[in-house]
């Protein structure tokens, strides 16, 4: 008798978003007899973009059905004091003095509830008891988290386990907008296995949830390894970054940053890769202040043309500025190609930058000075330094971020989370 991974996602692989399980899902497949991915958050309209292996099967779940089934369960919850059996009387009373935080409370557990039972249906189509073992896997620790917990425990298979992943905004409270993620306490009573994707937060959901230590362990990301970058260039010093524009990952201050640059008589080249709603605003203020330097941006752009630009073109330094992070899967990409980073010590980043080794690292609230000052280190590197970092960051890729490496060691531990 086989093994069965139920793998709920966001989106994945419809649309756009989650492109790190592009890596991980053909491995763990390889542990599992028959993988059923769902995608719990999509559009009617919404295709799939992406192939998955081919023991999977695939199943959307329409975010206006989840909606529908919210909206019948809001009433049933009410009055907020009906919530405190769910959340445990010590989150309660945490958070029973703040009107947003119950209405979240009150959201997230509708929420949850309505996602659980449309995968429910879902999987009736299944034969899911012919297998003689059943996870239940969500990418995220947030409703889906809940929802795995719930479909093991209807599950008649004998042998059966609930794990999930956490990564930045389903794990860390500031993150959330009101300060709160609910049902922490619930889901890891419940719950088999959390794995954080740093040891950043691993520990920070120790620290607040000791009891459940013994449930949480690290598991990093990976990604391939596509081989290393040109190692000399002979053009401009040549600076990437990559990520989707928004308020968090203040890309306008990488961009002050190189204006500081300006009269220093560096030939500067800058590339960015992502979209967003700050992109046009970013091209503007490039236009304006930064024409002493050459600057590009590409916009969304496929990861294997990413991972291709990478492999045909020298980079000299790939810059992160993000104010929260997990561990950027944008990093050990250009890491595993042997590219000098400079980024903000926040979340796990410091696990995979090491200062002076492989880069810089820059305080989350930095200034644009600071990390003019970090570029001008690199540029005045000589060849043989920028050798020895762009070695070391490849060797730390090598050691700890290696898909292939990670996610098989990561497939056997789901299957086993118990140590069983």
């Amino acid at each position: 008798m086989g093994k069965c991974l139920i793998f709920l996602t966001k989106k994945y692989p419809f649309e756009t978003g989650e492109e790190f399980i592009e890596n991980e899902i053909p491995v763990i497949a390889k542990e599992f007899e028959k993988v059923i991915i769902i995608s719990t958050s999509v559009s009617d309209s919404s295709r799939m973009t992406r192939a998955v292996p081919k023991n999977a099967e695939v199943r959307p779940l329409a975010s206006a059905d989840v909606k529908k089934g919210l909206l019948r369960l809001l009433p049933k919850l009410l009055p907020f004091s009906n919530l405190k059996k769910l959340s445990g009387e010590k989150e309660y009373n945490s958070i029973k003095a703040s009107f947003s935080k119950k209405m979240f409370l009150l959201y997230f557990a509708a929420k949850s509830e309505a996602v659980f039972e449309k995968c429910a249906d879902i999987l009736k189509e299944f034969d899911i008891g012919r297998y003689g073992e059943a996870v239940f896997y969500s990418y995220w620790f947030y409703d889906t988290a809940y929802a795995a917990v719930k479909l093991r425990d209807i599950c008649t298979v004998k042998t059966k386990y609930a794990v999930c992943r956490a990564h930045r905004y389903d794990l860390y409270h500031d993150q959330s907008t009101v300060g709160y993620i609910p049902l922490r306490r619930y889901i890891l009573n419940s719950i088999d296995k959390v794995y954080p994707c740093s040891g950043n937060g691993s520990s920070y959901l120790g620290g607040l949830y000791g009891e459940y230590a013994g449930k949480i362990e690290t598991a990093y990301l990976g990604t391939n390894d596509y081989g290393i970058s040109p190692a000399v260039g002979g053009g401009a010093f040549h600076i990437v970054s990559c990520c989707h524009i928004s308020p968090v990952k203040r890309v306008d201050m990488l961009a002050r940053a190189l204006y500081g640059l300006k009269g220093s008589g560096f030939k500067l080249k800058w590339t960015h890769f992502g979209g967003g709603d700050g992109l046009e605003g970013l091209k503007k203020y490039a236009d304006e202040n930064l024409a002493f330097m050459e600057c590009e941006f590409k916009g969304e752009i496929k990861n294997s043309e990413l991972m291709a630009y990478y492999k045909k073109n020298h980079v000299d330094c790939f810059i992160n500025t993000s104010s929260s992070e997990g561990l950027p899967v944008s990093i050990m990409e250009a890491c595993s190609f042997g590219i000098p980073v400079i980024a903000t010590d926040v979340g796990g980043t410091s696990e995979i930058v090491k200062n002076s080794v492989n880069g810089f690292l820059i305080r989350c609230d930095f200034s644009s000075g600071e990390l003019s000052d970090k570029i001008k280190a690199l540029y005045a590197m000589s060849g043989e330094d920028m050798l020895k970092l762009r070695a070391a960051g490849r060797e730390i890729w090598l050691k700890d971020f290696s898909c292939v490496k990670n996610y098989g060691a990561f497939a056997k531990k789901i299957s086993r989370p118990n140590g069983n």
